[in-house]
């Protein structure tokens, strides 16, 4: 007999943390909404989305979670490439094709995919593939905060890889309160700290316009920058075209994109050879699996946005996984008590996949729960 979802529940949690921000949006309280879908042969998987950057309304996710509902109960969860479709495309013409809905999606699929895993005694590592054990981790950071001038940007990332062990470090640039003068002294500071030797990422979180990125991506040519991630409005396709053809960095985008159409419009243009594509914006690890694997048809790379603990096994189960995004504990301090086990760097800035069934990550539900709205 086929195991059937008999039930799904939403919870949401939030907790204040000093603020941050990027070129486009100020992130105040940390967020995450945690998605159970249980079966009737007990056992329950788990899926969720928020954490560090996160902004979206809490209070719409469990809205989407009673709508999806309806359509889940008596299906079986372990056929997610189906459910993927008929919660996802077929319901374009009544939610759209993007959005929060999606993420919530998303969460509930990651979840059938942790009953998988743990059905089969398997982590979803090695369901998606698990080609690589131990992939190369960049810690983000570099955010925009108040009283953090040049001095504490040099210190933050120094802490980054003195005591965290980063080999590759990320920071902000595109406030429009800053501007390319600014925005140059603080790759300047950032290149200074860190040295010659390591790589530094630099994220505009889609604040340019074309002409300005490419002001942008001249200058940052003096400066070794590993990529240049979201210069430019995530559907303006043929500005990516010209912008990767008109520089020697690496461009990075992918992070929006909620559909295979996305990315492949993005590939068809040349206008990337980074892809951060993020397993809980589009709807979980059955299309970005699929956009991975396009990525590595094509000779391009991925490097998942976001939600670490739900991306590694992403990352690390292809070939042409380059690297994991990471965010420290220094960046919401709650953060580092929230998952277990804890994901820390080893020594030589990589981390290691863990191998238990499912995700291979806990909630701390204890901690958790001090913080539920809804």
């Amino acid at each position: 007999m086929a195991i059937k979802i008999t039930q799904i529940t939403s919870q949401s949690f939030e907790w204040e943390r000093p603020g941050i921000w990027n070129g486009m949006h100020f992130y105040g309280p940390g967020r995450l909404h945690v998605v159970t879908v249980y079966t009737d042969q007990g056992i329950h998987g788990i899926g969720w989305n928020g954490g560090t950057a996160a902004v979206r309304p809490n209070n719409f996710s469990k809205l989407f979670v009673d709508y999806y509902k309806s359509f889940l109960i008596g299906e079986n969860p372990l056929e997610t490439e189906k459910l993927t479709l008929k919660l996802g495309e077929k319901q374009n013409k009544i939610l759209g094709s993007a959005g929060l809905h999606t993420q919530v999606l998303a969460a509930i699929i990651i979840a059938c995919w942790d009953i998988r895993g743990k059905m089969e005694g398997k982590s979803i590592h090695s369901l998606l593939g698990g080609k690589q054990k131990r992939v190369r981790a960049y810690i983000a950071g570099g955010y925009y905060a108040k009283d953090k001038g040049l001095e504490e940007l040099k210190e933050e990332l120094l802490y980054n890889v003195n005591t965290l062990n980063a080999t590759a470090v990320k920071i902000k640039i595109g406030d429009p309160s800053a501007g390319i003068d600014m925005d140059m002294k603080r790759i300047e500071a950032a290149r200074e700290a860190i040295g010659s030797d390591l790589d530094l990422l630099v994220d505009a979180n889609c604040a340019f316009d074309l002409p300005t990125a490419m002001e942008y991506a001249k200058e940052m040519e003096n400066y070794n920058v590993y990529w240049f991630e979201e210069p430019l409005a995530i559907h303006d396709f043929k500005a990516h075209k010209t912008l990767n053809a008109s520089t020697s960095l690496t461009i990075s985008a992918g992070e929006n994109y909620y559909t295979l159409a996305d990315f492949e419009t993005l590939i068809e243009n040349k206008g990337a050879s980074m892809l951060n594509v993020d397993a809980t914006i589009c709807p979980g690890y059955d299309v970005a699996l699929a956009v991975a694997k396009m990525a590595e048809e094509k000779g391009l790379k991925i490097a998942p946005h976001g939600c670490q603990e739900l991306q590694l096994p992403l990352v690390a189960a292809v070939s042409n996984g380059e690297l994991l995004e990471y965010y420290p504990p220094e960046v919401d301090e709650l953060r580092k008590e929230l998952f277990f086990p804890k994901l820390k760097l080893d020594s030589d800035g990589y981390v290691t996949v863990p191998e238990r069934p499912g995700i291979g990550f806990d909630l701390n539900m204890d901690i958790l729960n001090r913080y539920r709205v809804g």
